[in-house]
Parts: C-alpha cells; structure tokens; sequence
C-alpha cells in the first residue's frame, strides 16, 4: 500500500478518537503535543487518561458514553480505536460519509493514514513506518534510532531556528550560502559539538538553567567561528 508522508499541522483542527483503551490513549498522547481540539469518546476509559481528565478543559473533551455518528460531524481527523473490529468497521463506514481522513487502529486497508514510529530529538523528527505490515518492526527501528542521533542534533536545530534566517538575509551569495548549510550539517561538525558536551561532562536533562545556557552559548560561538571560516575559505577559492 502506498502512503504519501507527511507533517501535519494540527493548530485549531478538530480531532475525534473513538475508544479509550491502550491504543487509544497512546493515539491521545501523541496528539496531546500538538494544539489539536482532541475530542474522546468511549463508554469507559483507561487510567492512563486519569491525568488528563481535568487538563486543558478547552482542548480536550472526555465523554464517557457509547459513540453515536453524531461524534462524526465536523471533525477533520478520526482515529477509530475500539476494542471491537466489528464497531471499528461500522465507524468507518459512518466516518467516510463525512469526508474526513480516518485511521482504524486494526485495519490499516480501512484507514486514510497511518501513524508511523516517531523518534524526536528537540525539532528533528524522524518517523519510520512499515506500511501497517509490521509496526513492531518499525518501533525497533525507532530504538536503534535513538542511539544514533544524540543531543547535539537537537542542540544545533535550537540553534539554527534563529541563525538560519540571519544567514539568509545577511549572505546574498547563494552558493555561499548552500556550503555554510551543508558544512554545519555535516557530519564531522556535529561532532565538535558533541565534544563540547563531553567536556562539560554533561547530563543536558539535569543541568540548571544557567549551565545549559553556557554550553548553548559556547556552540553558537563555535557555529559563528565556523561560518567565518567558511567565508573565508570561500572568498580566497573564488
């Protein structure tokens, strides 16, 4: 089955999750970091949804009752989770009438979309998908994963949310521009800032706020060293 890749952003859509299990609630969790309206309804909820419950009283909506397709109208995503596969196929069928994209969580062939694997480091995300075939495949992707890209990924992203349009605006040569991108990607910068991390020997989850701010200083003075570089050795090629 082929599926178009894609980030969505859910700021003010409406979302409807119909169940309250396990499955559902991991659907719930994921979505609950976006600002998405998430709407769920199930005749009886997970204790994993306990803290939510009165979180967010203008984002979430928690009924505890039978689904009724009146649930269906103007929603714009629909995860269809039940425990029963049955339900799940009849919900679908309502689902599709009003035209908005549906994920069946046992039924992939029924399902607009699916969700893959997520594997997030601050702004970098990466996501990994087995077609619905083999989801567990995917998620031991995800693990492996997680020991390949390590903090200075998300460090540099941090960093580069503001630098990037200062390098815009302020270098009006574009392949200039292209070859500071690519060597601040690179591989073996990434690197340096890690040995930077390594220097200050340090647990980035537990540091105090001033700490972090200092090795986030001394990386964005490492990434304004590099760019002079690059400027230089630029000028003096061309």
């Amino acid at each position: 089955m082929n599926f178009y890749p894609i980030n969505l952003k859910l700021e003010d859509k409406k979302v409807l999750i119909v169940g309250a299990g396990k499955v559902a609630l991991r659907k719930f969790k994921r979505l609950s970091t976006t600002t998405a309206q998430i709407k769920v309804v199930s005749p009886d909820f997970n204790p994993g949804f306990d803290p939510y419950l009165a979180q967010n009283r203008d984002r979430y909506i928690f009924l505890k009752r039978k689904f009724k397709k009146e649930d269906l109208i103007k929603q714009d995503l629909i995860f269809i989770a039940t425990n029963k596969t049955e339900l799940n196929k009849e919900i679908a069928f309502l689902a599709k009438k009003q035209k908005a994209l549906i994920n069946v969580a046992d039924n992939s062939a029924k399902s607009d979309f699916n969700v893959p694997a997520l594997f997030k480091r601050g702004d970098l995300n990466l996501t990994i998908s087995s077609g619905g075939n083999l989801p567990a495949l995917a998620k031991n992707i995800r693990k492996k994963l997680e020991n390949q890209f390590g903090i200075e990924y998300s460090i540099l992203l941090e960093i580069m949310a503001e630098k990037r349009s200062m390098i815009i605006s302020e270098i009006e040569n574009s392949k200039l521009r292209k070859k500071i991108f690519r060597e601040l990607a690179s591989t073996s910068f990434l690197t340096e800032i890690r040995q930077i991390i390594d220097k200050e020997q340090a647990n980035l989850l537990e540091l105090k706020k001033e700490d972090y701010q200092q090795i986030i200083t001394n990386i964005n003075n490492l990434i304004s060293e590099k760019i002079k570089e690059i400027k230089i050795e630029f000028d003096n090629n061309y």
